[in-house]
């Protein structure tokens, strides 16, 4: 199986067969069947959908952005800050967990 390829969906892994509608992740271009993709999460402000690894990695970039530029503010309430630790925690688990 060519996971990623334009014969199989990078969500499910599934053929995408000539009848069903497919999107193409407007960065890397990996096909994904219509029914796989949640548009409220991989769907951009201008409507380009994006793999899950692309939504991601945006996410991260976002993310960085906000921790770089206010980080102070971030740390002078430990309370927030503790809430943002756990979470990013979590998700570290969810990735790490087989």
């Amino acid at each position: 199986m060519e996971r990623g390829s334009n014969r199989y969906c990078i969500i499910c892994g599934k053929e995408i067969k000539e009848d069903e509608k497919s999107v193409k992740c407007s960065i890397c271009g990996s096909l994904m069947h219509e029914d796989c993709v949640d548009r409220e999460i991989l769907e951009d402000a201008e409507g380009n959908v994006m793999c899950p690894y692309d939504a991601a990695l945006a996410a991260l970039d976002w993310l960085d952005a906000i921790v770089t530029t206010y980080h102070n503010s971030l740390k002078s309430d430990k309370n927030k800050l503790n809430d943002v630790v756990e979470r990013l925690k979590n998700y570290l688990a969810i990735l790490e967990k087989e």
